[in-house]
């Protein structure tokens, strides 16, 4: 299978239908959904431009796909539309580009590294959980000290702990000796599961 390359057109005709399976802040009630529109005053969804312009009409709807949800049921049924683009997006990078095996992956499409990193953690925390028998306590976030500050704040979100590793001044690359050592400590420690 090979992604195929589709024309302006056809990328505004699959948005528009994908729109059309979600829910629409705007024009039916809602309550119960943790999500909102952008502020109409701003950002107008009856704009001219966004007529050719279907990434921004998608950002100006505001899909929320609420966790993952590749590898079963979709999560919720209020934005089946475009979760079916997230879900083709996920296997072309897991499948395509990774050389992953087909339907096997699953995963979340983020708008910012911050989600990005809280989520991965949330993912592999809820995986050495449910599939390894983890308890929190056993598991740590390991990363350098010149990591996004997503890092410290997902492990904290989480009740994880973090082991933060230190950097050479120069290369900015993780101190080996630095890695062996905390690895070590946390395991004497009784962590046994590392993110």
């Amino acid at each position: 299978m090979y992604w195929k390359k589709l024309s302006h057109d056809e990328i505004t005709t699959e948005i528009e239908i994908a729109l059309e399976g979600n829910l629409s802040y705007r024009t039916e009630k809602i309550l119960g959904i943790p999500a909102s529109y952008l502020d109409e005053e701003q950002f107008y969804d009856d704009a001219p431009f966004l007529e050719n312009s279907p990434f921004l009409k998608t950002l100006i709807a505001n899909p929320n796909h609420i966790g993952c949800h590749t590898l079963g049921e979709d999560s919720e049924p209020f934005f089946k539309g475009t979760q079916k683009i997230e879900k083709d997006l996920i296997d072309l990078c897991a499948e395509e580009i990774l050389g992953g095996e087909k339907d096997k992956q699953d995963g979340y499409v983020a708008p910012g590294g911050t989600e990005a990193n809280i989520q991965a953690i949330w993912i592999y925390r809820n995986y050495f959980m449910k599939e390894l028998g983890a308890k929190t306590e056993e598991i740590v976030v390991v990363y350098s000290q010149d990591s996004h500050y997503s890092m410290p704040k997902g492990a904290n979100i989480l009740n994880i702990k973090s082991i933060v590793l230190e950097v050479d001044d120069n290369s900015r690359m993780i101190l080996q000796e630095d890695l062996e050592k905390k690895i070590g400590q946390a395991e004497e420690e009784g962590i046994k599961y590392f993110i």
